[in-house]
């Protein structure tokens, strides 16, 4: 691959830190391979030791195939990810040992994180209650303000944020047409902290994490100073892509685990448009700058657009930020192509309808090849509606072979369409019993007897205060005993209970080995009648987590056994009995991993019960619920310390504590609630027990499609002619086929896939084979590249908008407007409405500050 001298000299540096200021089209991409490429040829780093982070899914999907086509195979291995999917990760190693989140937690996507808030504050506007409740949670972050009571941590929060930028706040606290709305505001200044709570313990009480928690968490287990350590310890060379759009709560978390690691940022502080969700270039930047002194490399060749397009663009930018412009790039920038291009075309519509027309029929001039390279982009999502709806009545008046065919944002959400989340709602009930978003979306869809009114009063606080939950009318077990907590019961009366603990290389349960294992079995009063304990060999180094646990590999090698014999040996002992320890989720996966990856059976036991989920229902208000609080709280003899035989005696004394104390003084309500609306959920739960018991043995896919024909999803929208929705579960299938790795343990194959599915927000680059023009907003098309771009609704009070004017934020409009000139390869087209909602308007100012001689009027 060819680089030009700017680019090599950021791919041949591998001594310093590097801020490169890479314009839209300047290749950083290709730059960036290479980059990675020498590395691995110098051998400055292993491949795992190379962190890239990208600022959306299909940027990160482009970085993977160029980093593996440029460096081989060694270059699958480099660790690639989108900010949210590092979060993810960070939070899945380290949960399990230093914080009460579920081992087991799944991503609530936005409607499941609604369906909860409608429950606290259902009569406000869910999006906004939604972006408010995000707000707050981030801004505590960022004021880390950490105590035992998290209601008073958030009032608090929004006291100061609301003292110090009050607009902040006002600007979401909108009704259902985005305007301000003083009732709903006050409301939530006098209420929002104890809903944001209340919020957060429902999710958390459901093994749920939502987008925010994925930042705020991650900022919170870095700030751990072992934790920091581990994770600095492990990169050699940092990438960040995109850095002008990281707030400063993400560039936060990353400087944690900078350390001595060589830094590249990569970014264009041209391109910034979040300012709203707290990006700050000029605050990140001069972090970096001052704390890294890094070397500034500019690139300047632009490989994207014609010449037309690349002077007209960079002319408005230096009209409207002329100091900026010549600080950055001094020497301005030049198009690689010798192709001159055609000029930007404007047209000045009559109205909205003479607009959307004229977009329409020119297009149709266009060869219909291209149509596959045409997008159209708008400010706001309601223009895209609006466009959409004119598009599709002017498509009814010609005949259907040349209709255009068009798609809206909502519809390259993959994993949001009804039908898609009907079957990930069996998924994730599968891996997350206790996801009771999924479970009313099922109730809503496939139940029958169970409506919104029994919905209310299972979910209400007696029956919670009682110890039950909805998702217990599935529980095979409660079902048949009348009791969530009945075979527990049993369990303790015949000495069948093992309290057990691991601990292991690392928490990747798909590939970390145990090391030790311990576990007790109870008698009937409580004492302990047998015990278990045995160290394992590894077949790979304990790495960073003797830092945990204190086993050194040394240790090992002289006490360690054969993990086939310690294994075999404590499934033996645990054989037939009920399972219990915290967040012992984790516990029985990765066994189970290890197990399997020996080619041994499975552990043979009656079901499990995890003392994490049994605290969190009795015991919602506790500042926590790790291990050693509880143990505290309790008051109980044993407390925990990271060897394996201390944690589950800790575990065991808490259990009793609980059994005594709280769930056997509800047994008869539990009963009694149990045995009114049991009935009604037979149908539904047979079903689920059937697929759950198949997901240890069927592949993801396999799974999906025995969901989708027994669920009858298939006949019913063939029946109603529903085609489309057909295929998208067609193409479900096909996406778990392809990602499915058989290496992998199917139950371990379905938690990756399913984590996938909830870190992907938009496929905008996988949109189906059938051409379909997209109809997007600017914010959408970041990161993305078009041959002809429609730039529709370019008046006053459109783009910009009026509320960015009357916010002081019309520096970030006229970032947006270049981010959206800079998305064609060979042709604009510019439109904007003389007449809107029976008012005259004016042309955008931002059209006006394009140079004349590229602009054609039409």
């Amino acid at each position: 691959m060819e680089l030009n001298e700017q680019q090599k000299q950021v791919a041949a540096d591998l001594e310093h830190n590097i801020l490169m200021l890479a314009p839209a089209g300047t290749g950083k991409t290709n730059t960036l391979a290479c980059r990675i490429e020498h590395i691995l040829a110098e051998n400055r780093a292993m491949p795992e030791e190379i962190l890239c982070l990208t600022f959306t899914n299909k940027a990160c999907r482009e970085m993977q195939e160029r980093i593996k086509k440029q460096a081989g195979d060694a270059g699958a291995r480099v660790l690639i990810k989108t900010f949210h999917s590092f979060c993810y990760d960070i939070i899945k190693t380290e949960a399990k040992r230093h914080s009460d989140l579920f081992a087991d937690f799944t991503i609530f996507d936005e409607a499941d994180c609604q369906a909860l808030l409608r429950d606290i504050a259902g009569d406000y506007p869910l999006r906004a209650l939604q972006q408010l409740a995000s707000q707050l949670k981030e801004w505590r972050a960022r004021y880390e303000l950490y105590t035992d009571d998290a209601e008073e941590d958030y009032r608090q929060t929004l006291r100061r944020l609301t003292g110090e930028q009050p607009k902040t706040v006002q600007a979401l606290a909108v009704d259902g047409r985005y305007q301000f709305d003083r009732t709903f505001y006050d409301a939530w200044q006098e209420k929002g902290p104890c809903w944001t709570a209340s919020y957060d313990r429902r999710l958390h009480d459901v093994h749920g994490l939502d987008f925010t928690d994925l930042i705020v968490q991650a900022k919170v287990l870095l700030e751990q100073p072992s934790i920091a350590i581990k994770w600095t310890r492990r990169f050699a060379y940092i990438h960040i892509d995109e850095v002008q759009d990281t707030s400063e709560l993400e560039y936060d978390i990353l400087s944690h685990i900078f350390g001595s690691s060589r830094l590249l940022l990569c970014g264009d502080y041209f391109q910034t448009i979040y300012e709203w969700r707290g990006s700050h270039p000029e605050v990140v930047l001069r972090r970096f700058i001052e704390n890294w002194h890094p070397r500034r490399i500019s690139l300047r060749e632009n490989y994207r657009s014609t010449q037309v397009l690349l002077n007209a663009s960079f002319a408005w930018l230096q009209h409207l930020f002329p100091e900026r412009v010549a600080a950055f790039y001094p020497q301005g920038l030049e198009a690689v192509s010798r192709e001159h291009g055609a000029a930007i075309v404007l047209k000045g519509a009559m109205d909205f309808t003479d607009e959307a027309q004229w977009i329409y029929y020119t297009i149709q001039q266009l060869p219909s090849e291209a149509y596959d390279k045409v997008c159209i982009l708008t400010r706001s999502n309601s223009y895209n509606k609006a466009l959409s709806g004119q598009f599709l009545s002017l498509g009814r008046q010609l005949p259907p072979g040349e209709r255009l065919p068009f798609m809206l944002i909502d519809e390259m959400k993959f994993f949001r369409r009804q039908e898609v989340k009907d079957v990930l709602a069996f998924l994730k009930l599968i891996v997350n019993p206790h996801d009771i978003a999924s479970f009313v979306r099922l109730l809503n869809r496939f139940g029958r007897g169970i409506g919104p009114a029994a919905i209310r009063e299972i979910s209400s606080q007696r029956y919670r205060e009682a110890g039950l939950r909805l998702t217990d009318f599935l529980d095979e077990d409660a079902r048949r005993t009348g009791d969530f907590f009945a075979v527990l019961g049993r369990a303790m009366a015949e000495e069948n209970v093992v309290v057990f603990d691991v601990e292991a290389t690392g928490v990747d349960v798909t590939r970390d080995e145990i090391i030790e294992i311990a576990g007790l079995r109870l008698g009937r009063d409580g004492s302990v009648k047998e015990t278990f304990k045995r160290f394992l060999l590894p077949t790979r180094s304990v790495g960073e987590s003797e830092a945990v646990h204190g086993i050194s590999d040394e240790w090992l090698q002289q006490h360690g056994s054969r993990p086939e014999d310690v294994l075999k040996d404590f499934c033996a002992f645990a054989e037939g009995s009920v399972i219990v320890g915290h967040n012992v989720t984790y516990d029985l996966r990765i066994l189970g991993s290890h197990l399997s990856r020996l080619q041994l059976p499975p552990l043979s036991y009656r079901r499990y019960y995890d003392t994490l989920d049994i605290f969190r229902r009795f015991y919602p208000g506790l500042p926590n619920h790790k291990l050693d609080f509880l143990s505290d709280y309790c008051g109980v003899a044993h407390k925990p310390s990271h060897d394996a035989l201390a944690d589950v005696e800790a575990t065991a004394d808490i259990l009793l504590y609980a059994w005594h104390k709280a769930i056997a003084p509800h047994e008869w309500d539990r009963r009694r609630y149990m045995a009114r609306w049991q009935e009604k959920f037979d149908t539904l739960a047979a079903k689920l027990e059937t697929f759950r018991r198949s997901s240890g043995e069927l592949r993801p896919y396999q799974l999906i499609g025995k969901i989708v024909v027994e669920m009858g999803m298939d006949l019913y929208y063939r029946e109603r002619g529903e085609l489309p929705r057909l295929e998208n579960l067609r193409e479900l299938y096909r996406r778990a086929h392809d990602a499915d790795d058989e290496e992998v343990r199917p139950l371990d194959a379905l938690l990756r896939f399913l984590s996938e599915a909830s870190l992907t927000t938009t496929d905008l680059d996988l949109r189906s084979k059938k051409v379909e023009i997209p109809i997007i907003t600017v914010h959408q098309a970041k990161g993305t590249e078009f041959d002809y771009v429609f730039l529709a609704g370019l008046q006053e009070g459109t783009f910009p908008g009026l509320q960015a004017e009357r916010t002081g934020r019309l520096a970030e409009e006229a970032r947006l407007f270049y981010v959206a000139i800079t998305r064609p390869r060979k042709r604009l087209f510019l439109s904007w409405c003389q007449h809107q909602y029976g008012h005259e308007r004016q042309m955008s100012r931002f059209v006006r500050a394009l140079p004349r001689q590229d602009v054609q009027n039409v």
